[in-house]
């Protein structure tokens, strides 16, 4: 045999190998290289220029699909391999196998680990692109459909640009792909689009998030009926990462139910995406796990959250920070929100926790390089330190909070979840920070950032009843802070909507707590009817609700108004029964407070006669 031909045959044995379906992945993958590089010990650039650079090609291929070996460093190869052979491979000369190689050059460069990601992703687009110069639907049609649909998942993660506009270009790359793949005669490749159709909508910003993720789903069934398990196992179990995710963000349908397809398909995904077999996918899928266990409605809550946690530093022993910088921090983004919710094990652990594993996320998650992921982690950061400072009353950690907020904000999609929640979170930051030092005007800037959440929410965000809570119970206390500063006519008008608000919710004790601010109000303006009307309706509430400081505060209160209006010996009842529950209570400040209004009325008795009721 000629070495020629010798060379020829190991490059098609390493074309075979990538084929293979049976035995293990990464040994065939493994037998493609060896077999490659063997051919290259013939093919060199000077003897067989255009062979050597065909091999060259055929090795970055495999390189970038390698499961064995440092992946970061498998793709540096992939990315030499494909350049070296566009040193031979030309437009000019050999356009076909150029834009081939260009189409692998843009695959290693979408997974490229090391680098600048967004530069990465620009230049798997541009290689793309090019390839698309040469490869048309008339000429080269499935060479044209697998480009586009290379393109689409390109566009679906690229950074740079306009995020929206990208998902859109995504979206119309898959729909062109699947003018070529069809499921008659291109089966394979028509499943391949369907899955990254999927990953587009999934991941879609403009029309109906709803019907995107029913579209989404939709399209990773009709992948999983070509991709069996029998028949492709790594697609399919990728296919089912995809339809666990879907199922895990769906809006429509019983959101329990939703969570536990979630649950079923990664566990499906795992059975194939073996930490053995796939390192890299098991860690994603261990990850998508413990996100679908940490929105788990059904089952033990503190448990769901164990396994969550379990799942997390599962998926971190293989994403490391130098081998999967962007995975290693999302996968530690995703524990620290488990901690922050954790019920097992003491809160301020927990909390701690969660701030140190939030700050090394962002380490990675820089505002340069991931601005979506930098503003998300900035919020839930911000989260965490407010839940602590409401266990320490650290207003540096409000400070904090604040600062991480604002400018989250200022990189937020006006009306997407991500400005939503920043919106929610720093109005609860201003709120507790208004606790600590009585600053109106912290107390009306968290009013405004409720508000804008509101106005900015669309009914499926699932923090809409909080956020909706948090207003109506925020324009109580600024309401009665309004009237008591003398801005009566619009704190009592912010008091009343709050009432309104509040009736019509499922929060009682908030629906009290405005009843007893308004009533304040009142009694601060002399209007002692309706003052006492409130009171009354407060005390009922919080007697229904068994709340003893409620109870108290409100015939505190009330007795102030019945004594003020002549009724002495009602009044002082309600304020010796306001004094033992702040006995009880250890509130001693108040026991004086309603001391001194017992005397008072006591003497105000002695020279006047009581009226009768």
């Amino acid at each position: 045999m000629f070495p020629q031909e010798w060379a020829l045959l190991q490059n098609n044995l390493g074309n075979a190998y990538v084929d293979r379906i049976r035995g293990d992945r990464a040994e065939s993958l493994e037998q493609a290289i060896a077999a490659y590089e063997l051919s290259l010990q013939v093919y060199t650039r000077d003897t067989f220029p255009e062979e050597w650079a065909m091999s060259q090609n055929n090795l970055g291929n495999v390189y970038s699909n390698r499961i064995r070996g440092d992946r970061a460093e498998n793709l540096e190869q992939a990315i030499t391999a494909c350049e070296l052979s566009l040193q031979v491979r030309t437009r000019d000369t050999s356009p076909e196998e150029w834009a081939m190689s260009q189409n692998n050059l843009g695959n290693a460069y979408s997974n490229r680990i090391r680098g600048d990601r967004a530069e990465n992703l620009d230049q798997a687009i541009m290689a793309y692109e090019l390839s698309l110069q040469i490869y048309t639907s008339d000429t080269f049609p499935e060479e044209w459909a697998r480009s586009q649909n290379n393109l689409s998942d390109a566009y679906c993660n690229r950074i740079r640009g306009d995020r929206a506009e990208n998902i859109e270009r995504a979206i119309v790359a898959s729909e062109l792909s699947l003018q070529i793949y069809t499921r008659d005669t291109l089966p394979e490749y028509w499943a391949r689009s369907q899955n990254n159709l999927g990953n587009a909508y999934q991941a879609r910003i403009r029309g109906d998030k709803a019907e995107n993720l029913e579209k989404a789903i939709a399209a990773y069934d009709l992948s999983l009926q070509v991709y069996t398990r029998a028949a492709f196992p790594e697609d399919w179990a990728r296919s089912q990462t995809n339809l666990s995710a879907a199922y895990g963000n769906r809006i429509r349908g019983e959101r329990a139910e939703n969570l536990e397809q979630a649950l079923a398909a990664y566990e499906l995904s795992l059975q194939v995406h073996t930490r053995e077999a796939f390192p890299e996918a098991w860690a994603r899928a261990e990850n998508n796990l413990g996100t679908a266990y940490s929105n788990r409605i059904r089952g033990d809550r503190a448990q769901n959250l164990e396994q969550a946690i379990t799942a997390y530093e599962l998926s971190l022993q293989v994403c490391t920070r130098n081998a999967f910088p962007e995975s290693w921090a999302r996968s530690k983004h995703n524990l620290a929100s488990a901690y922050c919710d954790r019920i097992l094990g003491e809160q301020s652990d927990n909390l701690r926790t969660a701030v140190d594993l939030y700050q090394e996320a962002a380490q990675v998650f820089t505002q340069e390089a991931f601005p979506l992921s930098w503003a998300e982690n900035q919020g839930c950061l911000a989260e965490a330190l407010i839940n602590q400072a409401s266990l320490t009353d650290n207003s540096d950690d409000l400070d904090t909070a604040i600062t991480l907020l604002k400018e989250a904000l200022e990189v937020a999609v006006p009306g997407s979840p991500g400005f939503i929640d920043s919106q929610y979170r720093l109005g609860n930051a201003l709120s507790r920070r208004f606790e600590l030092n009585q600053n109106a005007n912290d107390l009306q800037d968290a009013l405004k950032a409720y508000k804008t959440a509101l106005d900015a929410i669309s009914p499926e965000h699932y923090d809409r009843e909080k956020i909706w809570q948090a207003l109506p119970t925020t324009q109580s206390v600024l309401g009665s802070r309004l009237v008591r500063e003398g801005q009566w006519q619009e704190g009592l008008q912010l008091l009343l909507n709050s009432v309104r608000l509040l009736s019509e919710g499922d929060d009682q004790l908030a629906h009290a707590n405005a009843l007893y601010q308004t009533g304040r109000a009142h009694e601060t303006l002399s209007d002692w009817d309706n003052a006492r009307l409130y009171y009354r309706d407060a005390l009922r509430l919080y007697e229904h609700l068994n709340d003893q400081p409620g109870i108290a505060q409100s015939r505190h209160g009330l007795g102030s108004v019945l004594a003020s209006q002549g009724y002495f010996k009602k009044g002082m009842a309600e304020l010796q029964q306001a004094r033992d529950l702040y006995q009880q209570l250890d509130r001693q400040n108040r026991v004086r407070e309603v001391d001194n209004l017992y005397q008072a009325a006591q003497r105000a008795e002695q020279q006047l006669s009581e009226v009768p009721a």
